[in-house]
């Protein structure tokens, strides 16, 4: 299907359900954040606040979205510990949408990654989730 808006831009129709299924998620649980100014994953400046540690929940995760380019993954794999990645899915560019029993999804193609260590366990995708280095600060979970 090709965007109105974007017309070089095409998304399948399973990611395209897949992205507005897992917005309609974080937009009811109140985890969506706003940045002020887009920036990739990686260059998130830090302090930025990426979830609250209740948001968090265990063996699971949250996907935050700051824009349409830049979506980061918390997960707590083990209680207290939480981890986070580019959303952007290593096979072709669709976000992951939902963190299960410590398995984070991508509905695009069903690329399947650790959210212990962003590392691929099943799907199309052969590359790991690029981690992103986070720290507490108080109740939230911070860009480091």
């Amino acid at each position: 299907m090709e965007l109105p808006d974007h017309p070089t831009t095409t998304v399948s129709r399973r990611c395209f359900i897949g992205g507005c299924a897992a917005a309609a998620t974080i937009v009811t649980t109140g985890t969506a954040a706003a940045a002020p100014d887009a920036q990739p994953c990686g260059t998130l400046p830090p302090g930025t606040v990426l979830a609250k540690k209740a948001d968090v929940p265990l063996n699971g995760g949250v996907v935050v979205y700051f824009d349409d380019e830049t979506s980061v993954v918390v997960a707590q794999p083990k209680k207290n510990t939480y981890t986070a990645f580019d959303a952007k899915c290593t096979h072709a560019g669709c976000m992951c949408s939902e963190v299960d029993q410590n398995l984070i999804i991508c509905w695009c193609h069903d690329s399947r990654f650790s959210s212990v260590d962003g590392k691929r366990r099943s799907g199309p995708a052969k590359k790991p989730l690029p981690q992103i280095k986070t720290k507490i600060k108080g109740d939230d979970i911070v860009v480091a």
